[in-house]
């Protein structure tokens, strides 16, 4: 499929989006956000990502940042009710993962060091991959959450304290946010994610359209894929544009090894306007931990 054909097919998606506009710019021409903006920055993002660990951030480290830098920003992007039963990190901005592309006048400049939090990470990584793309480098994601905070018995605070709104950097096109901010507030219930055993039970009536591994080569060969995937690398996603299905509502699940580059990708997907995406709970590692098959080439 030629990308052209892809990028008129996002567009019609982008004009379905909640609050999404197609601006004039000072000629009066109009702007075709998907292939002027979006894509083009996807292409930055996913040119620059980097492979040390894609952003995540150890418990350990998280504390040790914690000590040693003050400016550190932690933003827990769960939901109210989660603050309220379980407390939130002392000075932790909270930001809902759906409010997040509205509220960016409460976070500092785009170099600043930002630590999403949710409950496991899972979530925390669909907000550092929003963060990126509109330009915030520094964006981090803790490893497994308040899940991991929580069980060491690190402290907690009540509530949030109110924050007073600034301006939104200017360095980042408008445009572009409000195209991010709607695919954040349109984040599906479950926030995309399938279970292994639902995953195999599905694949038994229907194979996904795109069973997408994103794992490096090596990880494909050692410990194997699940059959039925294609591998592209999460890295080298944009150069592969082509190899994405047409169809912009079709079934994709996305599979890393723990579920983290899972998120990343599917987080770009969403962003391409593909509209049923999913990402494999706890990756390869969660297949092979329920004893489900893997295969590896000869």
């Amino acid at each position: 499929m030629r990308k052209s054909t892809l990028l008129s097919l996002l567009l019609v998606f982008a004009l379905l989006l909640p609050g999404f506009v197609l601006a004039q710019d000072t000629t009066t021409e109009e702007v075709d956000v998907l292939a002027d903006i979006i894509m083009p920055r996807l292409e930055e993002y996913n040119a620059a990502m980097e492979e040390a660990g894609y952003g995540t951030l150890k418990l350990d480290d998280f504390m040790v940042m914690l000590a040693e830098d003050p400016e550190v920003v932690v933003l827990d992007v769960r939901e109210v009710a989660e603050v309220e039963e379980t407390g939130i990190i002392e000075n932790a901005l909270h930001i809902p993962l759906r409010t997040l592309g509205e509220n960016l006048g409460l976070l500092p400049d785009l170099d600043a060091t930002i630590v999403v939090v949710c409950k496991s990470g899972f979530r925390a990584t669909l907000g550092m991959t929003a963060l990126k793309v509109l330009g915030y480098d520094n964006a981090k994601v803790l490893v497994g959450g308040m899940g991991a905070y929580l069980a060491e018995e690190y402290p907690v605070v009540e509530m949030a304290e109110e924050v007073e709104a600034g301006e939104v950097p200017a360095d980042i096109d408008p445009l572009l946010l409000e195209y991010v901010a709607a695919n954040l507030a349109n984040l599906p219930e479950g926030w995309g994610v399938v279970t292994p055993a639902n995953l195999f039970e599905e694949m038994f009536e229907t194979m996904p359209d795109l069973l997408l591994d994103v794992r490096s080569a090596e990880e494909w060969a050692d410990p194997g894929y699940i059959e039925g995937a294609t591998h592209i690398w999460v890295n080298e996603i944009m150069p592969n544009v082509a190899e994405l299905p047409e169809d912009l509502e079709a079934n994709i699940v996305v599979y890393c090894a723990s579920g983290y580059r899972g998120g990343i990708a599917m987080t770009m997907l969403q962003l391409m306007g593909y509209t049923n995406v999913r990402n494999l709970a706890g990756g390869i590692n969660g297949w092979i931990a329920a004893e489900l098959p893997v295969l590896k080439d000869a």
